[in-house]
C-alpha cells in the first residue's frame, strides 16, 4: 500500500524517538508526507480545601506551554526535513490519543505510527495507554513501535 500522509506521534521519549524515526523512514520510502504530532494537555489540580491560598501561576503560562511544545515539534521537524523527509510539526493542546486521532483524520492520513510506551509513572497508569486508545478510536492503521 503506498502512503501518501503518514502521522507519527511523540512525546520525545526514546520509545517515540524511534517511532519518528521508523515513520520517517516509510515516509521516505513511500515519498510521502510526514506529521509530527506532539500533544501537550495542561492540566492543573485543582486546589484543595488543605492548600491554604490555592497556587499563582505565572502570567501567560498556558501560552508559554504551547510556545515551547511548538517550537521543540518544529525542532524535531527540522531535524528530520534535514535528513530529506517531507514533515510537518505541529503542537496541540488536547490529550494524547485524541490529538494524534484527530490530526490523523483532518490531514486524510494513511498511517499513524507510535511507540508502544511513552512517558511512564503515575501518569500513565493513571491515564492508561495512549497508544491502546488510539488503535481503538483511529480512522486508519496504526503501526506500534516496541522499544528495543
Amino acid at each position: 500500500m503506498p502512503y501518501q500522509t503518514i502521522v507519527a506521534a511523540t512525546d520525545f521519549s526514546e520509545a517515540a524517538n524511534g517511532a519518528v524515526e521508523h515513520a520517517a523512514d516509510l515516509a521516505r520510502h513511500f515519498d510521502a508526507a510526514l506529521v509530527l504530532v506532539h500533544a501537550y494537555n495542561v492540566e492543573i489540580p485543582i486546589a484543595s480545601p488543605a492548600m491554604a491560598g490555592g497556587y499563582v501561576l505565572p502570567d501567560n503560562f498556558f501560552e508559554q506551554i504551547g510556545e515551547q511544545a511548538t517550537l521543540q515539534v518544529e525542532e524535531a521537524a527540522k531535524a528530520l526535513s534535514e535528513k530529506g523527509v517531507k514533515v510537518t510539526g505541529v503542537a496541540i493542546d488536547q490529550p494524547a490519543a485524541l490529538a494524534i486521532t484527530g490530526e490523523a483524520e483532518r490531514r486524510g492520513a494513511d498511517l499513524i505510527v507510535m511507540g508502544t510506551r511513552g512517558l511512564t509513572g503515575l501518569k500513565h497508569v493513571a491515564l492508561g495507554s495512549v497508544a491502546d486508545r488510539v488503535v481503538r478510536t483511529a480512522s486508519c492503521p496504526v503501526l506500534t513501535v516496541p522499544t528495543d
